[in-house]
């Protein structure tokens, strides 16, 4: 907006200023904006005159727009109007979205095993894994063996292990009141108890060895009576597991009884008489 002042504004004239241009400038077509001198609208005035209206900044523009804006204004003769050339992109509008493709399911199906080529293992390898199984079954063997015996001896001679018999044995027996012996494996140590002719009150006690091993003091014990030494008179054999104890029918002060030749009786090899 221009400030209202006593002067009037120059004329300009458009038609002479185009004739000018085009007898200077016939080829205006290659001039860019700084090198034309009518290239702004209105032209620009000579340098001595004084412009009452401040312009506004000179827009730069491209040479195409010029060549354009130049080639519109020019009269040409004996040429058809032809519109001007569109220098925007024609507008097609929004471009479609682009579908999803759909997604592709299949059945479900079982997939066959891949298959395992065999390798070659060596023979020892088979062996060793027998020998390894035999041990193991070994010893399972014997812990159930073991555990099978001290449950028949737990049913036949009770904890702690406990037998008893009957025999003549010349100690005021005979076939009608027998003396009666009960052998006892208490906690390791053997006892012997005798009632002579079956009488309790004429009991005597035996004490037999004492057996320290691990698991003897399960190991049942039992009483057999043989002539031992060849005196026609019956002996006392203990027996523990493999092995056997005698005790022998000597006579002393007391009657007949059983002795052993030492504290304790002394174990023997042999439990049947010589012929």
């Amino acid at each position: 907006m221009s400030r209202k002042t006593g002067m009037n504004p120059i004329p300009v004239n458009t038609t002479q200023n185009s004739s000018i241009r085009d007898t200077q400038y016939p080829d205006e077509e290659l001039l860019l904006m700084e090198d034309d001198p009518y290239a702004s609208n209105p032209p620009r005035p000579p340098s001595s005159a004084i412009r009452l209206n401040k312009p506004a900044p000179p827009v730069r523009r491209s040479s195409r727009e010029v060549t354009t804006e130049t080639s519109a204004r020019r009269p040409m003769p004996n040429v058809p109007n032809v519109p001007q050339r569109r220098t925007q992109k024609q507008d097609f509008g929004p471009l479609p979205a682009a579908a999803r493709p759909a997604r592709t399911t299949t059945a479900p199906y079982d997939i066959p095993p891949a298959r395992k080529e065999p390798r070659n293992i060596h023979w020892m390898l088979y062996v060793g894994l027998g020998m390894i199984g035999a041990l193991l079954l070994f010893a399972l063997g014997a812990n159930a063996l073991t555990w099978g015996m001290n449950k028949y001896n737990d049913v036949i001679y009770g904890n702690p292990r406990t037998f008893q018999t009957d025999a003549i044995v010349g100690h005021n027996d005979n076939a009608r009141n027998p003396s009666h012996f009960i052998a006892v494996n208490l906690h390791g140590q053997i006892i012997i108890v005798e009632f002579p002719g079956g009488d309790p009150s004429k009991a005597i006690d035996y004490i037999g060895p004492a057996l320290v091993g691990p698991g003897d003091d399960l190991l049942p014990v039992t009483l057999s009576f043989s002539d031992m030494n060849r005196d026609l008179k019956l002996d006392m054999v203990v027996h523990i597991s493999d092995r056997s104890f005698v005790f022998f029918n000597q006579t002393t002060k007391d009657g007949l009884k059983f002795v052993a030749p030492s504290s304790n009786a002394t174990p023997t090899t042999s439990t049947t008489p010589s012929p």
